[in-house]
């Protein structure tokens, strides 16, 4: 049965035999390998005959009658010479071209699973810091295993046989030295890449966990601060840093010591097969073909000999790119699978709904709406039919856990339903989400400002903004206006204040659907009454629609809708 890339069989064959599922990722570009093949075989051919041309002009020189036309020579050997390095350099450039396409197909993918599962679910399954190392640095561990490895292998199949073929016309017992003397270099190879390929999944395993350890205590950096907790978790980081370090250089001791074994096994393959010709030169022995050897068979043999052993020491060291890959697609497989399955076009979750004239059309519209999150026995919503009409101001109640975050997640699209379907008036496919810890990000008040719209804010508009917030740029605690600086972590804000620019970026969007999750959690009674006052008044004149997830009584008194999510029963409500 053919396997879609991201299904979760995919992910299982992956983690069990990542082999298939690295040659799946290629098959749309194999283009690619084909022009890789043929560039490597006229390399090959190239080398031949030039080895050939130089081992005829070296014999023909010391001793034909007439001694060869040298300039024609050398014209000839510049021509194969410049086809070779040119066959070369295009199979470099074909298997570099592979990576790129796979690579780029398999971040679309990443990006596609990563918005089909949404935000909520997503930050379920795993970290920030973990999913951007699988974005970024897993997916450039395939770089090696394409560019390098595969084009390798065409070439250790490709070159040694060409070569051998020509050996056998001319000498067969030379050609029997090299074919007995090639199986040495793979056996060695596959004993050192099966070590090898443990130590590289272990060091990606710590890769992952780095990186997210590194992000969590970024992320939470004030909190460590204010527990003076700076210094234990700078040692932590450190020392999880060293362990990093060392398997690196593990890794790196593996690859240089079965490079150091591959180069050892080829020169005395070659030395082999220098003794037999340098023997049969001198008379020593008489054997076969050796009896008739001439300088230019024994020549051409010698030359030949180093290039039929390449492929196999270049295939040996991009063993290890096999071995990265491996456990990078280890890795990849899971994270492309569909977490709540795959969706087809034809039962999609989410549409837009074509108001009829004079018809009245729900902003949003939940049916049959369930959301089951894996590992729990219970939906978080069960079978919720939710009707939200233009300007109409929900508020979302219910105890911790029953869900309120979860359907506002739904409303928003950071979560798809595993069953059942959001339709959405045309007007609310844009919206502004405001929750209870408003990011803003390092940088000035305009820049935070400037992230409502693409096209450039007028600062009289920002401050028109500010000022409809209760946040006018006269305020003391703007003391440059626009230009005032915000720290990480909003530093330099209150954490109303905060809450007053997140509703200034959400009157500049221009979007009349309002999401916003434990807006006044974080404030105490005084402030939170006044951002509410801000905020419904502001409702009012703009006609803008207010869907709200609060625990505060101050809310719901405010909102003319409620809807109690506990007990989470199934049924109709609507708003």
């Amino acid at each position: 049965m053919t396997q879609v890339p991201g299904t979760d069989a995919e992910a299982t064959d992956a983690r069990t035999s990542p082999g298939p599922w690295l040659r799946a990722r290629q098959q749309p570009h194999r283009r690619w390998l084909v022009l890789s093949a043929a560039s490597t075989l006229v390399a090959t051919l190239a080398t031949i005959a030039l080895a050939g041309l130089v081992a005829w002009a070296v014999h023909g020189t010391l001793f034909a009658p007439e001694a060869p036309y040298l300039p024609g020579i050398l014209l000839a050997g510049l021509v194969l010479l410049a086809l070779r390095y040119a066959a070369q350099a295009l199979r470099d450039l074909a298997g570099h071209r592979l990576a790129f396409a796979v690579k780029q197909e398999l971040r679309a993918d990443l990006l596609r699973q990563a918005r089909q599962a949404g935000p909520a679910r997503l930050a379920g399954l795993t970290t920030a810091g973990a999913w951007a190392e699988q974005f970024q640095t897993r997916v450039e561990d395939l770089t090696g295993y394409y560019a390098r490895y595969l084009p390798a292998r065409q070439a250790v199949i490709l070159t040694p046989l060409a070569i051998l073929v020509a050996a056998l016309w001319l000498d067969w017992l030379a050609a029997l030295l090299l074919l007995f003397a090639a199986p040495l270099i793979p056996a060695f190879m596959a004993i050192v890449g099966m070590g090898a390929e443990q130590i590289h999944r272990r060091q990606q395993e710590e890769e992952n966990r780095l990186a997210g350890h590194f992000l969590d205590r970024i992320r939470t950096l004030d909190w460590l601060r204010r527990a003076r907790a700076i210094a234990a978790t700078e040692a932590e980081v450190v020392e999880r840093s060293h362990q990093q370090r060392r398997l690196t250089m593990r890794t790196l001791r593996v690859a240089f010591l079965s490079s150091a074994i591959m180069e050892f096994f080829s020169a005395v393959a070659i030395g082999m097969v220098a003794i037999y010709i340098g023997f049969a030169l001198f008379g020593a022995i008489d054997y076969g073909p050796a009896g008739d050897i001439t300088l230019f068979t024994g020549l051409f043999i010698l030359l030949l000999a180093p290039e039929y052993f390449l492929p196999l020491r270049q295939f040996a060291q991009s063993y290890h790119d096999r071995a990265g890959a491996l456990a990078a697609a280890e890795t990849l497989a899971p994270a492309l699978a569909s977490p709540s399955g795959p969706v087809g076009p034809e039962h999609s979750p989410e549409a837009t709904a074509a108001p009829d004239e004079g018809a009245v059309v729900p902003w949003l519209q939940l049916k049959g709406v369930t959301v089951h999150y894996p590992g729990q026995r219970t939906p978080t919503l069960a079978e919720l039919d939710l009707a939200i009409h233009a300007g109409a101001h929900l508020a979302l109640t219910g105890p911790s856990g029953s869900g309120k975050s979860t359907l506002l997640a739904v409303c928003a699209g950071f979560l798809t339903p595993t069953t059942g379907t959001v339709q959405r008036h045309p007007q609310a496919r844009q919206f502004a989400w405001i929750d209870q810890d408003a990011h803003l990000f390092h940088g000035s008040l305009r820049d935070n400002l400037q992230l409502a719209r693409r096209d450039t804010i007028a600062d009289a508009e920002m401050a028109t903004a500010l000022q409809q917030a209760g946040l006018p740029l006269d305020a003391p605690e703007l003391p440059d206006g626009l230009d005032t600086a915000i720290g990480e972590a909003r530093r330099g804000l209150s954490g109303g204040q905060a809450q007053r620019v997140a509703v200034a970026r959400a009157l500049l969007s221009g979007h009349r659907l309002w999401l916003l999750d434990e807006p006044t959690s974080a404030l105490d009674p005084d402030t939170e009454q006044a951002l509410l006052d801000t905020l419904f008044r502001l409702a009012e004149a703009r006609g803008l629609t207010l869907v709200i997830a609060s625990h505060h009584a101050a809310i719901h008194e405010r909102c003319l809708q409620r809807l109690d999510l506990a007990p989470a029963t199934p049924g109709a409500r609507h708003a």
